[in-house]
């Protein structure tokens, strides 16, 4: 696009999908901007080379904002009706209106997630975090905004708020499922995980202490380092789980040539024949 079409108003138009056109590009604004009553947009592989992006759809359900970015790019949003919602591509994402949100995608193939500020979601069900690297900051601001979620998966990789890639910090197992007591599905990938089997992730645990609506785990898991507590890990997501119905352990990547790769693999294994039904290894 180089020129910006006449586009009148399009009142009538409730979808609309734009592939793979500059942002800054005036075609794409005026086409948006000149459907007030959109209830479905999709921007896909669209460029944006830093700078801000800003829009406010008072009427969109259902929107997906799928960016190629070189540079920083932030993205501010506003769309009190939106019920499915997914972001690619943004360092900075500011939220408003998120009442009637039931499903939430953040995602980064390239570069660092660095802040979320979405206020509360209190209808959310679904939210999913994926991405090579987001601050701490940013994802713990995202859980804390969804309280009342039924399924999670957590897909990033490192942590750290520059270009260094660091761990996750210690996650207490018992204050992260307290913080979510309705999360039915959990989807975990290998650094959360690992954040969880730490020295002190599961001092809290104790008889009181369930996770009552829990019936579906798929973890990753990508090193047998802290072998003895991944074992705990899970042995207690069973145990404290009465609506369990299934896990699912994915070994992946996992080098052969690490001395305990063997070992914990066996542990593994005995571990799912002790809960023959409920567990399977991919």
């Amino acid at each position: 696009m180089t020129r910006a079409p006449a586009w009148g108003q399009l009142e009538r138009l409730r979808v609309l999908e734009i592939v793979g056109a500059a942002l800054r590009d005036v075609a794409v604004n005026g086409a948006v901007g000149a459907c007030p009553n959109l209830t479905d947009l999709a921007l896909i592989g669209c460029e944006c080379s830093g700078g801000a992006v800003a829009m406010t759809l008072p009427l969109v359900e259902r929107c997906r904002l799928d960016f190629v970015v070189s540079g920083n790019c932030s993205l501010a949003l506003a769309a009190p009706r939106v019920e499915s919602l997914e972001m690619q591509g943004f360092c900075w994402i500011s939220l408003q209106g998120g009442n009637a949100l039931k499903n939430l995608t953040v995602a980064k193939n390239t570069g660092s997630v660095y802040n979320v500020e979405m206020g509360k979601l209190p209808g959310l069900e679904k939210l999913s975090l994926r991405g090579v690297q987001w601050s701490w900051g940013a994802v713990s601001s995202a859980l804390q905004c969804a309280r009342e979620l039924k399924h999670l998966v957590m897909k990033v990789e490192f942590c750290g708020d520059h270009d260094t890639l660091e761990p996750f910090p210690e996650v207490d197992l018992v204050d992260f499922f307290n913080s979510h007591p309705k999360l039915t599905k959990f989807e975990i990938h290998g650094a959360m995980f690992a954040a969880m089997c730490q020295k002190n992730s599961l001092k809290n645990l104790d008889s009181r202490f369930s996770m009552p609506c829990l019936e579906e785990v798929l973890i990753t898991v990508r090193s047998p380092l802290n072998a003895e507590l991944k074992l705990s890990t899970l042995e207690s997501l069973v145990k404290y789980s009465p609506r369990m119905q299934r896990m699912v352990i994915r070994i992946s990547q996992m080098k052969n040539c690490h001395g305990s790769a063997d070992g914990f693999f066996e542990e593994i294994c005995k571990f799912m024949y002790m809960n023959n039904g409920r567990v399977r290894i991919e």
